[in-house]
């Protein structure tokens, strides 16, 4: 059912727009939101002119006033300002992309990714969503926040079979038991044929489970018990850094 409110329409207008959307017509947009084709032209005017939205011909796309806007997002820049180095090195040591990535509602938002051009290719884009269930954060923060994400009315009715190996809807419950037990995830050839990912926690004071950190390798010509292993090690001592950073950080800017 559409929402009655005007904000709760743009909100609507807004949402619609997915990952892989560089613009949408308004005629997409009426389908996507629901709201009546006229609303939706009056509403899309009013934010071009806030600069919340782009008119390219007869398409809309998302402006850059959002992109400033969510960059200012406390939880979101804090927490990036305390790991931004500690992954830059991270990448740089392993010499594979790096990624962290937050819960967002029902969804999970990869808000950086390091590496160089080669390596940052293999993850998911920094503003993305991953999928839940065939990535090594996805499957630790379903692990991580049940209540947030459960199973089976969470994942499965939006899951899609990315991989060969990617996790059945059955096999998931426990594959989640197993990463609460151990304390971090991974996949092998789940997400993407070829590459495997590790992802341990990174924890704050305010949230117990403030994200995923992540790392992806290829599977080619490694033992990948060993790199898992080795990948490990270097993740958790990364989380722990960050961990403490966000510590000093949170700290500092509580209100007084």
């Amino acid at each position: 059912m559409s929402p009655k409110t005007v904000l709760g329409k743009v909100g609507l207008i807004l949402s619609a727009f997915r990952d892989n959307d560089f613009s949408l017509s308004l005629t997409e947009l009426t389908a996507r939101t629901g709201v009546a084709k006229a609303t939706v032209h009056r509403l899309c005017q009013e934010l071009v002119a806030c600069e919340l939205l782009e008119r390219e011909g007869s398409h809309y796309r998302l402006g850059l006033q959002l992109y400033e806007i969510g960059l200012r997002a406390p939880r979101q820049r804090t927490l990036r300002e305390a790991a931004r180095p500690v992954i830059e090195n991270l990448a740089q040591s392993l010499d594979n992309a790096v990624t962290l990535s937050v819960p967002n509602a029902s969804e999970l938002l990869c808000i950086e990714n390091v590496g160089g051009h080669r390596n940052r290719a293999r993850a998911t884009p920094g503003g993305r969503h991953l999928q839940l269930h065939s990535t090594a954060a996805g499957k630790l923060t379903l692990a991580m926040l049940p209540e947030q994400y459960p199973l089976p009315a969470g994942v499965p009715p939006t899951r899609r079979h990315r991989a060969p190996r990617t996790l059945t809807a059955a096999q998931l419950p426990g594959e989640l038991a197993r990463i609460r037990e151990q304390g971090y995830a991974t996949e092998v050839e789940e997400h993407r044929p070829g590459y495997l990912a590790v992802a341990v926690p990174v924890r704050g004071t305010v949230q117990p489970y403030a994200g995923a950190l992540s790392v992806v390798a290829p599977t080619a010509g490694s033992d990948i018990a060993r790199t898992i292993a080795r990948i490990l090690v270097a993740l958790t001592t990364a989380s722990h850094t960050i961990t403490s950073r966000l510590t000093v950080f949170e700290a500092y800017r509580a209100p007084v």
